[in-house]
């Protein structure tokens, strides 16, 4: 997988507590992680957006992210705290509260329910969803299509209740395709960019 030492659009905000009495420490994300299986068998493909050191020291690194052409993946994405020892699993946090945390793709090199890009290389679905009913972007699938290439921004968005009223609905995506981030509450706990190609023979 080829490496590039770039600084990347990253927010690393901390989830905030909610209205609801309950205060989340504040919790720093150095790691991103994207894991792909083929569905139909074959090799993983894992791309990182990896700052080790933390904000304002090297740069991070981050994959660019190869797939191959016409295959579906079951994807996962993690997120971590490497500046603890051992690295700190803030994905069990976005899990737990899943609620109030949603994972949104978009970009050009993505069609899916928050992007509207007929034709990208990637097409995204969900397949988890909180105790609600709503879509949570810990696990999705990837179809690419023939080739073609593109960006892939993954964000992860913090959505806790405002006044007692639930602010993560089941339509957020629909939103965000519609209108972008500005379109929904919450806010950005970590937004990375992948550079994206389709493999052809």
């Amino acid at each position: 997988m080829r490496r590039l030492s770039m600084f990347m659009l990253v927010s690393l905000a901390a989830c905030g507590g909610d209205d609801g009495g309950t205060i989340n420490s504040e919790e720093v994300i150095t790691t991103m992680r994207l894991e792909l299986v083929p569905m139909g068998g074959g090799s993983t493909i894992n791309a990182a957006w990896d700052d080790p050191d933390g904000d304002g020291g090297e740069p991070p690194m981050i994959d660019t992210l190869l797939v191959n052409f016409n295959t579906a993946y079951a994807v996962t994405v993690r997120f971590q705290n490497a500046l603890e020892t051992p690295p700190e699993e803030i994905t069990d946090e976005v899990r737990d509260e899943s609620d109030e945390h949603q994972v949104f793709f978009t970009g050009t090199a993505v069609n899916g329910p928050a992007a509207d890009n007929p034709g990208a290389p990637l097409t995204h679905a969900y397949t988890d969803m909180d105790v609600n009913g709503s879509p949570i972007g810990l696990a999705n699938t990837f179809t690419s299509g023939a080739g073609g290439d593109g960006q892939l921004t993954v964000t992860l968005r913090h959505l806790p209740p405002v006044n007692g009223t639930a602010v993560k609905t089941a339509d957020l995506a629909a939103e965000v395709r519609a209108g972008g981030f500005a379109a929904i509450g919450g806010e950005s706990d970590a937004n990375v960019t992948f550079e994206v190609a389709v493999l052809v023979p």
